[in-house]
């Protein structure tokens, strides 16, 4: 085998980590105080979804930052250039969600979105396990899809089914969805966008790349 074989960076940076144990659940005492109703700005078919607060947000910015800033560290490779931005978080909310319920295809604002895995019960990693159809992902997952088009020579799309404690980092634009499920118990999770802000705290509308 050629040891000198190279690839080339193509396609969306989707990132996979595993968040600290104090934080995640921080992030569930909170989120289980919010009452603010989120569903009129959200994509899913899921009755309960609720904005943090001001403070929670400015909580969570603290806390994500190390996670946020390998993301941009990894980001600058990926692209071979240098992303002179700040981020401001924009929205952060929390979903409860339960038997039947999904989020359809869609994308996000901004410029960076992410999600966090609070809840993912074992009866819903049996039912995702034992799914007999022919779609990737199955029953509580979530793929991620470059391309609505299939193409055999190109991966246009991954599913996860997401481990607690689990985050992603993705672009806001990368279309993406959940499965539907059957289970009785609720898959809790966190989501939120980020924008490309310049040191005057104005939005950066592509042209943030510096060579």
């Amino acid at each position: 085998m050629n040891k000198d074989i190279r690839h080339l960076n193509w396609g969306p940076l989707v990132t996979k980590f595993t968040l600290k144990d104090s934080f995640c659940k921080e992030l569930l005492k909170k989120g289980k105080k919010c009452v603010n109703d989120a569903r009129h700005i959200l994509a899913g078919i899921i009755d309960k979804e609720f904005t943090y607060n001001d403070d929670d947000m400015n909580w969570f910015c603290e806390e994500f930052s190390p996670y946020l800033n390998n993301h941009m560290n990894l980001l600058n490779t990926w692209h071979n250039a240098h992303y002179d931005v700040n981020l401001k978080l924009d929205k952060l909310w929390i979903n409860f969600m339960k038997q039947s319920e999904f989020n359809p295809l869609h994308i996000h604002t901004g410029d960076l979105s992410f999600v966090i895995y609070l809840k993912v019960p074992k009866e819903l990693e049996l039912e995702n396990k034992n799914y007999k159809g022919t779609d990737q992902g199955g029953p509580g997952a979530i793929k991620f899809i470059n391309e609505l088009k299939n193409d055999e020579m190109c991966i246009t799309r991954h599913s996860f089914l997401p481990k607690e404690k689990e985050a992603f980092i993705f672009p806001a634009s990368l279309n993406h969805t959940v499965h539907p499920f059957r289970c009785k118990k609720e898959r809790i999770s966190v989501s939120g966008n980020f924008h490309f802000i310049d040191k005057n705290g104005n939005n950066i509308n592509n042209n943030f790349l510096k060579k």
